[in-house]
């Protein structure tokens, strides 16, 4: 059974999420570069045409009225991205994307599924609600591919890298450390009661130190003394 014409509307005025029918990026060609809109609705032509007019029209034999409703449906996108036409900038971008993508779907169906382009008739649009953007007579383009980058044809060798300042400010980090931490050690023995102690200490083992040697002196004296005494009793006896 053929649907009503109301369904018609159902079938191809719906929002979509997926889109599968443009396998291995075969469209490619005609999805707008950096026009979101115009690349949107050629994703939805090519759903509509493919899905729900080629591959279904047979079932419910009304690839007439299919066809019809799909240039109805078409003609209205048309009508809102070109400003029913009068739009010169976007004009020119939908005869070289949607309508380019038409014919490229068309050529691929089967002779009784061709579906004739209805072409939207002619209508009024106010200039004042038109752009300035719109008049321009050339449609700006982003290259969809990155320009080549010739490479060097001889392999660069990396520069040997100088040590950086953050090795040098270490080495001086570790300098005022030392300096610091001898500064420190300078001060707790010259001023502190903690180095008075010290100081007393070392005074103390050299004052120990130095009467020893008093006494090692004294000792060694007295005993030459006496040795000398003895062997003058020795020979004053011998005589």
């Amino acid at each position: 059974k053929k649907p009503e014409k109301w369904e018609y509307y159902k079938i191809y005025f719906k929002i979509r999420s997926s889109f599968n029918n443009n396998q291995d990026n075969e469209y490619g060609d005609y999805l707008h570069a950096s026009d979101q809109v115009l690349r949107n609705i050629a994703m939805y032509l090519v759903e509509n045409y493919k899905a729900d007019y080629k591959n279904t029209c047979d079932i419910f034999d009304d690839c007439k009225e299919r066809c019809e409703y799909l240039n109805t449906w078409l003609n209205e996108k048309k009508a809102l991205y070109t400003s029913n036409g009068k739009c010169t900038n976007h004009s020119t971008s939908w005869e070289k994307y949607i309508e380019g993508l038409w014919k490229k779907l068309e050529e691929d169906a089967e002779e009784q599924k061709k579906c004739k382009r209805i072409p939207l008739t002619e209508k009024n649009f106010d200039k004042k609600w038109i752009t300035q953007n719109c008049n321009n007579s050339t449609a700006a383009e982003v290259p969809r591919n990155c320009p080549d980058v010739s490479l060097p044809k001889d392999p660069v060798c990396p520069m040997s890298v100088n040590p950086t300042s953050s090795s040098c400010r270490i080495v001086l980090t570790t300098t005022y450390v030392v300096f610091g931490i001898l500064l420190f050690f300078m001060y707790l023995l010259r001023f502190s009661s903690v180095g008075m102690k010290i100081n007393n200490i070392i005074r103390g083992e050299k004052i120990k130190e130095r009467n020893i040697e008093d006494e090692r002196t004294h000792e060694h004296s007295n005993n030459e003394f006496i040795d000398r005494r003895f062997n003058l009793i020795y020979n004053s006896l011998k005589n």
